[in-house]
């Protein structure tokens, strides 16, 4: 019996030993991990054809709790009345971390849905109450699902 190893390497090759400390990590980014999420909100390319231009974005400490609001303030910047939308956006709170919002399983991202007709050219207000106990500035707002009045659709995703 033989005390050689087959290696599958000719006996004149050799492979590189790598020292423990040169071995680094591999970051795996999961795709709905807050560091993929942020990321989306970071990529202009895709909500480039918005029909939504979004102007500004505020957030509000609420008068009678310990949750944040939040105002959006949005145009319609397509060729037609758009029927529907919906907004999302991506907080973080003072520790630079995804921020609390109304849903545990996603952290970061918070939605919301408008239904009311919004013409061409037109600025609208979104506000909601009571989305966030913890965020404390807005990374990125946006229209991700838009119903036009004639019933097509854009959709962001």
């Amino acid at each position: 019996m033989s005390c050689n190893k087959n290696t599958g390497l000719k006996k004149t090759e050799t492979h590189n030993k790598l020292a423990y400390n040169e071995v680094k990590p591999v970051e795996l980014v999961k795709e709905n991990s807050p560091q993929s999420i942020k990321e989306n909100f970071l990529n202009n390319e895709k909500a480039k054809n918005s029909p939504i231009k979004i102007i500004s974005s505020q957030l509000f400490k609420n008068p009678y709790s310990n949750h944040k609001d939040i105002k959006i303030v949005f145009k319609n910047a397509s060729k037609k009345d758009i029927q529907a939308l919906k907004l999302e956006w991506y907080c973080e709170n003072s520790f630079n971390e995804p921020a609390n919002g109304k849903f545990f399983y996603e952290k970061g991202k918070s939605t919301g849905n408008i239904a009311q007709k919004i013409r061409v050219g037109s600025t609208k207000t979104f506000f909601l109450e009571d989305f966030s106990t913890d965020a404390n500035v807005i990374i990125k707002a946006r229209a991700y699902y838009v119903i036009f009045s004639d019933g097509s659709k854009w959709n962001l995703h």
